[in-house]
């Protein structure tokens, strides 16, 4: 693809490659809003997966920076697993892709799949702060003591996947982003590329 073309704008999005040279993370991961709101809901599990992007990738390390029994994060780690947040390879654990939306999907009465991208929902890796996390419905950016920190996360995001904003809320930011990468990349690659679906066990 030309440096103009749609993968060069996600290859910009990028954690340190001190801390993520051994994997290649994917641009682009759906994952389903069921999963996707059980796990931005859970603190446990966005704290893991903030470690886990900043570059914390055993579970000994991950237990010690949570003060958390092995077993309990080992439970965590799995379900991100299985939910394609995580990928463990070679007993470390690592984020699976640099943009996670959340979709649901429904079968119109022809028996069509309707793929819907929810727009107030997501994540995405960020050099300072890991993973950020939108939570949509959970979000409440007006009383959120991350909201400048948030809001600088998502503006650099928009400014590398060369997206205008509109609004100085980080979740109407992050909505703004959303539905110019649906349009302009996301479907285009879609007819490109293949779909991968994994059961989450």
């Amino acid at each position: 693809m030309t440096p103009s073309g749609k993968g060069e704008r996600f290859r910009v999005v990028q954690l340190p490659a001190s801390k993520y040279k051994d994997f290649e993370l994917d641009s682009i991961r759906l994952i389903n809003v069921k999963f996707f709101d059980a796990s931005a809901s859970a603190h446990v599990r966005c704290k893991l997966l903030s470690l886990v992007a900043q570059g914390v990738n055993t579970a000994a390390e991950l237990a010690k920076q949570l003060n958390v029994g092995r077993t309990a994060v080992y439970r965590h780690l799995n379900a991100l697993v299985r939910q394609g947040w995580l990928v463990h390879m070679n007993n470390k654990f690592y984020i699976a892709a640099k943009l996670f939306l959340a979709f649901d999907v429904s079968v119109d009465a022809e028996g069509k799949f309707i793929i819907e991208v929810m727009t107030d929902r997501g994540a995405f890796i960020d050099e300072t702060v890991g993973l950020a996390i939108v939570k949509g419905p959970q979000c409440q950016c007006e009383v959120c003591t991350f909201f400048q920190r948030c809001l600088r996360a998502v503006k650099e995001l928009a400014r590398k996947l060369d997206v205008k904003i509109r609004s100085e809320s980080p979740l109407e930011a992050f909505r703004d982003i959303v539905e110019t990468l649906v349009r302009r990349d996301v479907v285009s690659i879609l007819k490109k590329g293949y779909l991968v679906v994994k059961v989450s066990e």
